[in-house]
């Protein structure tokens, strides 16, 4: 996947929503809720999105299994905007 994905994964499991848990997650840990996240929004992706069955009453389990392990280069994707996500690049 393009590094974009993790990137947004990252940014969000470290931003959430209010009520819900803050998650400092590095690449690898943030690529599975990255990917979902991309399949979700991306309107390119609407037939991944229907032959998986996600909807809007999907509930998926994601695992994060690292944190910020280089902490210097979590900062540069989620401070910085390394790597922007798909809707800053179209």
């Amino acid at each position: 996947m393009p590094d974009y994905v993790a990137a947004n994964g990252m940014r969000i499991l470290g931003n959430p929503l209010p009520g819900d848990p803050k998650v400092i997650s590095g690449e690898s840990g943030a690529a599975a809720f990255g990917f979902v996240t991309e399949v979700l929004r991306n309107p390119a992706l609407a037939d991944l999105r229907e032959s998986l069955g996600l909807g809007l009453d999907s509930r998926i389990l994601c695992f994060s299994t690292e944190g910020d392990t280089d902490r210097e280069n979590y900062r540069r994707i989620v401070w910085d905007g390394l790597y922007p996500g798909f809707a800053s690049l179209h």
